[in-house]
Parts: C-alpha cells; sequence; structure tokens
C-alpha cells in the first residue's frame, strides 16, 4: 500500500476509535454530582483505563510473531464492549469496571498501529509514520469532549458512549476490509507469551524514550482528565470569566490547538532530531505547567494566556518521542519496543490523573488557585525530569557520540 494511503487509513482509524477517549473527564463534574465522587474516586474514574492500557499494551510485543492487524481489530471490538457498556453504569464500581475494559481496548488500538505500519514501510519513513499517526492523536480526542457534552446536554450522558461505540465497531471493519495482511519472518523469534523488555532495556536510547513516554503521558493525561473540572471551577472562581462559560468547548479547543504543534515537533524532530526536540519541548512545558494553577487567581489575560501555552506546548514532544523510538529500536525487537513504550506510557497516564486528584483533596479539595497550583506542579516536575532522560540517554545515539 502507497505510503500516504497507509497513513491516512491508520490515522482514520485511529480518529474512530478515540470518539470516547476523554468522554468521562468531559463530563466529569456531572458523575461527581450523581455519584457523590471525592477528587481521588474521580481520579480513578478517569484514570483506571490506563492500569488496564498497562497491562494490555505489555502485550504488544506479539507484534513481533503476529500481524499487528488482528490486534487492532480485537482492541476495536474491545472497546465497543467498553463504551456500549458505560451506558449501563449506575455507580462508581460498575463504571469502573467498563472504563477498565476500554484501557484494554486502547491498548490495542493505538500502540499496534505503529508497529503495523512500520511492518509496510520501508527505511526511515517508519518515523515519519509513527510521528503523523501520534500527532493525528489529539484530533479525536479531541473532538470526545465536545461530542461528549453536547450528546449529554441533548440526549443525556449515557448516550454519549454510543457513539464511540459505533465508530469503534465501523474502524474495526474498515481495516478487515482495507488493511492487507503481511507476512512477518518470525523463525528467529522465540513464542513467548510475556514480553521481553530485556533487549529493548539494553539500548540506551530506548531506555530514554521509555522514560520520557512515562513524564509525557504523565502530565497529557494529568491534563487531559482535570482540564473541564478545573476551567469549570475558575469559571465559577474568576469575576472576569462569563457564567455562560463552556468549560468542555474550550477544553476541546485546548486539545484541537495542540494538533499543530504536535505536526510542527514531528516536522523538526525529522529534522534536527527527536531527542533534542523532546527535550526541548518537555522542559518549556514544564515551565508553564508549574505556573498554570496558579494562574487562576491571576488577571485574566496571564490566565487565558498561560492555558493556552500550555495545551500548545503539551503535544510538541508526542509524535517526537514516539518517531525516535521507532528510529532507534532494534528492527528484530521492534514490537518489544513498542509494548514498552506504550506501557510506560499508560504507568504515567494512570498516576498522572489519579495522583493530581490526591493532591486536590490533600490540599483542599480544588477549591483555590494554590490547590490546583500544587496539582499542576507536580506534573511540571515529573515531565522536565522525562525530557533530562532523553537528552542525556536518547540523544548521544542520535548525533553519534
Amino acid at each position: 500500500m502507497p505510503f500516504r494511503r497507509l497513513v491516512i487509513l491508520m490515522c482514520a482509524f485511529l480518529g474512530l476509535t478515540l470518539l470516547g477517549m476523554h468522554s468521562v473527564p468531559a463530563i466529569l463534574p456531572l458523575f461527581a454530582e450523581i455519584w457523590s465522587l471525592n477528587y481521588t474516586e474521580a481520579g480513578w474514574l478517569t484514570g483506571i483505563n490506563y492500569l488496564t492500557y498497562l497491562l494490555g499494551v505489555a502485550f504488544v510485543g506479539i507484534t513481533d510473531r503476529i500481524d499487528a492487524r488482528r490486534l487492532l481489530i480485537l482492541g476495536a471490538l474491545l472497546n465497543v464492549i467498553g463504551y456500549g457498556g458505560m451506558g449501563l453504569a449506575d455507580g462508581f464500581w460498575s463504571a469502573l469496571a467498563y472504563r477498565a475494559v476500554q484501557g484494554l481496548g486502547f491498548a490495542w488500538t493505538y500502540m499496534p498501529g505503529i508497529k503495523a505500519m512500520g511492518d509496510r514501510i520501508p527505511g526511515n519513513e517508519k518515523g515519519r509514520a509513527a510521528a503523523i499517526y501520534v500527532s493525528s492523536f489529539a484530533i479525536g480526542s479531541g473532538l470526545s469532549v465536545w461530542l461528549a457534552a453536547e450528546i449529554t446536554v441533548a440526549y443525556g450522558w449515557q448516550w454519549a458512549f454510543v457513539i464511540p461505540a459505533i465508530s469503534n465497531a465501523f474502524a474495526a471493519a474498515l481495516l478487515f476490509w482495507y488493511l492487507p495482511p503481511v507476512s512477518l519472518e518470525t523463525a528467529a523469534q522465540p513464542r513467548k507469551l510475556l514480553p521481553d523488555f530485556r533487549p529493548v532495556f539494553r539500548n540506551r536510547a530506548s531506555v530514554g524514550y521509555v522514560i520520557g513516554s512515562f513524564a509525557h503521558n504523565f502530565e497529557l493525561q494529568g491534563i487531559r482528565s482535570w482540564t473541564v473540572t478545573f476551567l469549570a471551577w475558575a469559571a465559577v472562581a474568576h469575576p472576569d470569566i462569563p457564567i455562560d462559560f463552556n468549560a468542555a468547548l474550550a477544553a476541546m479547543v485546548l486539545i484541537l490547538i495542540g494538533v499543530p504543534s504536535s505536526f510542527v515537533g514531528a516536522g523538526f524532530g525529522h529534522r534536527i532530531g527527536y531527542a533534542r526536540t523532546s527535550f526541548l519541548a518537555m522542559a518549556i512545558s514544564a515551565v508553564f505547567a508549574v505556573t498554570v494553577g496558579y494562574s487562576a487567581a491571576w488577571p485574566i489575560w496571564a490566565f487565558a494566556g498561560l492555558v493556552i501555552g500550555h495545551n500548545l506546548l503539551v503535544l510538541v514532544d508526542s509524535g517526537t518521542l514516539n518517531g525516535g523510538a521507532v528510529n532507534t529500536s532494534d528492527p528484530a525487537h521492534r514490537g518489544n519496543t513498542v509494548a514498552a513504550f506504550g506501557t510506560a506510557s499508560a504507568a504515567g497516564g494512570l498516576l498522572g490523573p489519579v495522583l493530581l486528584g490526591v493532591i486536590l483533596d490533600a490540599t483542599g479539595g480544588g477549591q483555590t488557585a494554590e490547590s490546583w497550583g500544587w496539582a499542576f506542579a507536580l506534573l511540571g516536575i515529573t515531565v522536565l525530569v522525562g525530557g533530562i532522560a532523553v537528552r542525556v540517554l536518547a540523544e548521544p545515539r542520535e548525533t553519534g557520540n
């Protein structure tokens, strides 16, 4: 399949599977009200899918032996169950269970897509394809925020999960009919069910990107899980924000404005190095993260500027980290590299939302700018450490030092 057609197909598949990605964070204030959730419970509800994502993505290494296409289709069908079942949830625990199924589906519809393209694209174009694919993530996930909020208002929150179930069924059919199977050279590969990350960790560049992936997703999912709640609180607390301010619509816009920056980051990574671009983006994003929470008590222009700036920067390193990990991986262990990368992403995606909720509960329940300041500062510190790891471990390999 030609490069452009393959990338378009895989980005379309990813977008369709992501239409429910942030449905729960989009209507989290409603769930907190009707189910009497505290911030820690709300954090678990937004983050539990990353626990099962972590478990599921660890097995992506099996795509070194079987066509990743199979796993992608299975993941989309699991999403049909997870999103469809969410409409039946009647409280915290049932919702938690269906969110867990969604996490497993996400594990097998996201990262295996990188492997599927890598098996079908020759040469260094693998990194470029991975960067474009990952950069398109924000489009589907951003639409999921607005879609969930609008459907909830019009038809009730249960229906906010029906559309993602349908779109995932369509995504499975899309790959089944239009992505040709590929045969893999598996004779030299040991037939192990559990992933073996030892070859990955012997590659210093891979270790750097794995740590960077954890930090990036710790920050990214911490923001995505709490943006609507943060903006809804700020709209009440800040006298200059209109009373009819639509927090969900603003959150969608904030996600979508990051899409161009993600593609720009991928372009810079392709030219000046994925590791160097990742470090610069993560370091600057950290500066915004440690101040954005406190800015809710500042003048409206400063608050808006920091929120917009942070959301522009948080996705710059999304494509570069993935592109760098693919380019520096051992071809014989590319599936395990993707699995290790995805496992680290999942761990960050789980801990970011949960720990942010814990900090909010411990610092006054998110009712002051200082409470949000402490929470977002944790995200900034974490992403800075990840950026340093990428620079120290991965950049020397890319520059040949």
